[in-house]
């Protein structure tokens, strides 16, 4: 079974940078996802690509709650939750956004994103993920590659751990964004795991949540992670981020692929434009 693994937040440090890339090189990532507008985006570039002239993905990591230097709107997740919510975000404003951090994506890495999806999943709030649509429809008419990621979570029977934050994902735009995405003939991934709440504290325990999504997932799956090569200062996840990497480098983590039959390559194809 092919699964796909992201590793999400490039260009926010460059412990995350150079994570993601050790992990792509060892056959444990198959994308990365990009915030254009962070500022340890342009010392990744060449690696990034050499990476992906072997086959690693590069995504849009589309931002609207951190405060960037350039960013032209954001705001705190709870308020962009409830305006959303609320359909009261400014159309132009968000309009704006997504376009300034596709164009940034362009000009530095001279490709269209292989995939776009949110930073703390914003991509699939109400308002928003109509005005993307919109724009990738106009922006890439003929690109028949590009996918979105669907924070849905894959057909299943098993335990899924902490599942209280994917239904959550879902009550927040989830089925209604997947619906969207098939309306629309977008290419998604087949299923979205790796939530948690950023709380375990140990390899030990990291490991006990990847060994139930693992057993969760369908061909062309997804799951997200997040990591570091070091903790990360300033960052409300930056401890976990380095219990992320030393579970995903380890020869566990190897052995619980190999243990549920999982090739890690980028298959996030399920429907076509």
């Amino acid at each position: 079974m092919h699964l796909s693994i992201c590793a999400d937040d490039i260009g926010q440090d460059p412990s995350i940078n150079e994570a993601s890339l050790k992990l792509f090189s060892l056959g444990r990532l198959s994308q990365v996802s990009v915030l254009a507008l962070a500022p340890f985006v342009k010392c990744a570039r060449e690696d990034l690509l050499s990476a992906r002239n072997n086959g690693l993905q590069i995504g849009l990591h589309l931002n609207l709650t951190l405060p960037f230097q350039a960013a032209l709107y954001c705001q705190p997740l709870a308020r962009l939750i409830l305006l959303s919510q609320l359909r009261l975000l400014p159309t132009m404003a968000i309009e704006a956004c997504i376009l300034q951090q596709l164009q940034t994506f362009e000009d530095l890495f001279q490709i269209t994103p292989d995939f776009i999806d949110g930073h703390q999943h914003i991509h699939q709030f109400p308002q928003i993920r109509d005005i993307l649509i919109r724009i990738l429809s106009e922006r890439y008419p003929h690109h028949s590659s590009l996918w979105l990621r669907s924070t849905a979570l894959p057909k299943f029977t098993g335990y899924l751990p902490q599942a209280w934050k994917s239904h959550t994902l879902n009550l927040l735009g989830g089925s209604q964004f997947l619906a969207l995405l098939d309306e629309n003939n977008i290419k998604h991934n087949a299923g979205f795991l790796g939530v948690y709440g950023f709380n375990a504290p140990t390899q030990a325990s990291y490991q006990q949540l990847m060994q139930a999504w693992l057993l969760l997932a369908n061909e062309g799956s997804l799951v997200m992670c997040h990591p570091a090569n070091t903790a990360v200062a300033n960052d409300g996840i930056g401890s976990q981020r380095w219990i992320e990497y030393q579970y995903l480098t380890s020869s566990a983590f190897g052995q619980d692929l190999e243990d549920n039959g999982i090739t890690v390559r980028s298959s996030a194809h399920t429907a076509s434009i």
